[in-house]
């Protein structure tokens, strides 16, 4: 059945084919038509199959699955937070002076819900290319199947329920496209500079010198490697310093945490972004604010 609405909250209408406890998966099968979409998204210019991502956020629902959001606890005591800032001054001189700040500020506590972190895979029935989800049971969830089929509408402005019959084989072939890795060598801030000017022109322009001051810190320490994230990867670094054993996860957005692995990067950049912050992988978790650069030159020296 093909779902055209801009998004759905009764998700009862669309499954009555599928039968009770019966696999099924949302897809889209008209990929020509949405070819930019797709690369817009994460997937490469070809499409090829076994190709996954995490896709892109263009919108809220896209936005929640690949960053998760924030409920605002009203009903609890406001607290402290600090927002992240540069501060420039003009000496007596007239010389301009810079440095980060971090300015405290009472809220609502927040609380955070993770990504769903729902990813998208090219398949191929009967010779034709066509875009699926995970497999799913009509006993699911009716939540994450109401996710699913919205984000496939606000990506795509349609998608396909497809009974397990209509649907590829599934492979356990994955091609993931999460991550672009930099070629070997070193990577002082010089040159990480060049590579992540047009990621730091995403950001708000008030958070472009803090997102620019917390990557040249960790640049400084030269890391060996540096991998750029892509799709729902897109505000994320790694700079892996794998004779310390260390690969550090760098988030652009203000607000957020560098997180600090000491595990294999290649097993790490298979993961999923919900396996890899929601299971304790990490060795370390740095908050953005206050101490965050003693903590990070100590992890690196």
């Amino acid at each position: 059945m093909k779902i055209g609405k801009s998004r759905v909250r009764n998700i009862n209408p669309y499954l009555r084919l599928i039968p009770a406890n019966a696999d099924f998966f949302i897809g889209l099968t008209d990929l020509q038509n949405h070819h930019e979409r797709l690369i817009e998204i994460g997937f490469t210019n070809e499409l090829n199959v076994n190709e996954q991502v995490l896709p892109t956020s263009i919108g809220p629902i896209s936005e929640y699955n690949s960053e998760g959001k924030y409920n605002i606890r009203k009903d609890l005591e406001k607290e402290t937070y600090y927002q992240t800032r540069e501060w420039t001054w003009k000496d007596w001189s007239g010389y301009e002076h810079s440095k980060i700040v971090y300015i405290a500020r009472e809220r609502y506590p927040r609380e955070f819900v993770p990504p769903p972190s729902e990813e998208f895979k090219i398949a191929i029935k009967d010779g034709s290319k066509l875009l699926i989800s995970k497999q799913l049971n009509k006993a699911d969830n009716a939540d994450e199947i109401r996710h699913i089929i919205n984000l496939y509408l606000e990506l795509f402005g349609e998608c396909d329920v497809l009974t397990a019959e209509m649907a590829p084989p599934l492979s356990p072939n994955v091609i993931r496209l999460n991550w672009r890795i930099l070629p070997p060598g070193e990577y002082p801030w010089e040159v990480v500079q060049n590579e992540v000017t047009d990621i730091i022109q995403r950001q708000p322009e008030g958070n472009r010198p803090v997102a620019n001051y917390r990557i040249e810190t960790i640049s400084d320490h030269t890391p060996n490697f540096v991998a750029v994230g892509q799709g729902g990867f897109n505000d994320y670094l790694v700079f892996g310093f794998p004779n310390k054993n260390i690969y550090v996860l760098e988030s652009i957005r203000t607000g957020n945490a560098t997180y600090v692995f000491d595990r294999n990067w290649q097993e790490l950049s298979q993961l999923s972004k919900k396996e890899i912050l929601d299971n304790d992988l990490y060795e370390e978790r740095i908050i953005h604010r206050e101490g965050w650069e003693e903590n990070i030159n100590n992890l690196l020296n």
